[in-house]
């Protein structure tokens, strides 16, 4: 609206421009109308008859707005669970352990040891040795050797050797040596041997054994057993009966029968009557009567139904207050005496003779001579003399006469004389003595001194202390750590997209139609 107005005053600004020139700014404006009196007199307005609107494009800058999304950091309170321990108290029963000593009495059997000197008899078979000379003949084979010269014709192959002379020849390296005359010193060890007599002393251990007679003396332990009362707790569940009051339906159903009456109807009902005047006498009593003096009139009386009977199921409500009894059992520490039979180990010492042979080593020194020979190795220089000979090889022609020998075997036959020697066996008897040594066991009576201990067990009677062990629960507080879950606030921050509205000015081409005044006649005064 603001807009057409606008452009109303600029079409009246320049129709006024149009007809008197150049107008004041400021009175000229909105149609003319903001002040009649100062307009000029020498214009005239005329009558328009055509207002033609013509299209004008303006730019127009309008304020658009957009949404704009922005990741914003917010801080907010989260809520975490975290574990945490919380201490609690709670009730334990702890043993507690107590050791009491009783005395426990006992028997046991004491040996007593008894030794007696007895003589043992016995018999041996004693040796006895003889020797006795003796002669054992017996026949050798004495060998008798003859020698007896015998001869042995034998035919041999006797060389005969024929010599003939030959030459040969040959070149050869001939040696010429030339021999020269050195010495070598060097050094021998020369080994000088010495025999020294000398006397090794040692020592050795000779036994010499003691038999002597101790007493051993070793500790039994001898039970003595006692009994005593001991304090024993225990526990024991004492039952507490409580009695409370308990209210309880109990109701039932029953089968309830109503009887109604039955409704009233009028009927018609037929009534003797009866009418013995005529008969003149007394009514007739019995089955039959008077039969012709009885007449039936009919008349009309309310009846009534029979009733009828309904039934229904009732509850009928029995609160009954019975007496509830209750039993809890509480726990109860009482003490009893109880007998504990105790046995301790009493230390008894006692004696035991017995017989040790003990062996003990004497130190003898002894001296034995014996020889040492030490050898001494004494450096001797000595001088060898020695040649030292040089060969030089020289070519030389040699003629060399040789023989070549043949040989020929020519058989001839030979006599030989061979001693041939024969062993025959004589039989010869020889005396050889010996001696024999012949045993005969001879009996001897003998007799032994010996001890013999006897062992006789006595009841002895003793005491011993036993330790009891008793154990009693003692209440006891401790304490626990009993994880809870905590709920704690913790500050997170969390990114958000907040929405913003941005306001952005653009510029529009806008095309408005604006009216031009064209005025059709325009005089000047």
């Amino acid at each position: 609206m603001f807009r057409s107005l606008r452009m109303v005053s600029l079409a009246a600004a320049a129709a006024a421009a149009l007809l008197g020139g150049p107008a004041p700014p400021a009175w000229a404006t909105y149609g003319g109308g903001a002040c009649h009196r100062c307009a000029p007199s020498s214009v005239v307005a005329t009558q328009l008859t055509v207002v033609p609107l013509a299209p004008q494009v303006e730019t127009v800058y309008q304020t658009v707005y957009e949404t704009v999304y922005e990741t914003v950091p917010t801080t907010v309170m989260e809520t975490r669970y975290r574990t945490g321990y919380q201490t609690e108290n709670y009730t334990v029963q702890r043993p507690v352990y107590e050791t009491s000593f009783v005395e426990r009495k006992y028997t046991v059997q004491r040996p007593v040891y008894q030794t007696e000197n007895r003589e043992r008899r016995y018999t041996v078979m004693k040796p006895v040795y003889q020797t006795e000379r003796r002669e054992r003949r017996y026949t050798v084979q004495r060998p008798v050797y003859k020698t007896v010269n015998t001869e042995r014709r034998y035919t041999v192959m006797r060389p005969v050797v024929k010599t003939q002379q030959m030459e040969r020849r040959y070149t050869v390296q001939r040696p010429v040596y030339q021999t020269e005359n050195r010495e070598r010193r060097y050094t021998v060890m020369k080994p000088v041997y010495q025999t020294e007599n000398r006397e090794r002393r040692y020592t050795v251990q000779r036994p010499v054994y003691q038999t002597e007679s101790r007493e051993r003396r070793y500790t039994v332990m001898k039970p003595v057993t006692e009994t005593s009362m001991v304090e024993q707790p225990y526990t024991v569940c004492r039952p507490v009966t409580t009695v409370r009051q308990e209210t309880v339906e109990c109701g039932y159903y029953e089968r309830q029968y109503t009887t109604i009456p039955g409704p009233v109807v009028e009927r018609q009902v037929r009534v003797p009557v009866e009418e013995c005047d005529a008969c003149g006498g007394e009514p007739r009593r019995g089955l039959f009567g008077c039969l012709k003096c009885k007449r039936k009139v009919t008349a009309t009386v309310a009846v009534q139904c029979p009733p009828r009977v309904v039934s229904q199921r009732v509850f009928v409500s029995r609160p009954v207050t019975r007496d509830v009894t209750e039993t809890t059992y509480v726990r109860e520490t009482m003490v009893r005496q109880v007998p504990v039979t105790r046995c301790r180990y009493v230390a008894e010492e006692r004696v035991e003779p017995y017989q040790v042979t003990t062996c003990r080593y004497v130190a003898e020194e002894r001296v034995e001579p014996y020889q040492v020979q030490t050898c001494q190795m004494v450096a001797e220089e000595r001088s060898e003399p020695y040649q030292v000979t040089t060969c030089n090889y020289v070519a030389e022609e040699r003629v060399e006469p040789y023989q070549v020998r043949t040989c020929e075997m020519v058989a001839e036959e030979k006599v030989e004389t061979i001693p041939v020697t024969t062993c025959s066996y004589v039989a010869e008897e020889r005396v050889e003595p010996y001696e024999v040594q012949t045993c005969q066991m001879v009996a001897e009576e003998r007799s032994e001194p010996y001890q013999v201990t006897t062992c006789n067990y006595v009841a002895e009677e003793r005491v011993e202390k036993v330790p009891v062990r008793t154990c009693r629960m003692v209440s006891e507080t401790a304490s626990r750590q009993v994880p809870v879950c905590v709920a704690e606030q913790v500050p997170v921050t969390v990114n958000r997209v907040v929405a913003r509205q941005v306001a952005r000015t653009v510029a529009v081409q806008q095309c408005t139609p604006v009216p031009v005044v064209v005025p059709t006649c325009l005089s000047c005064q």
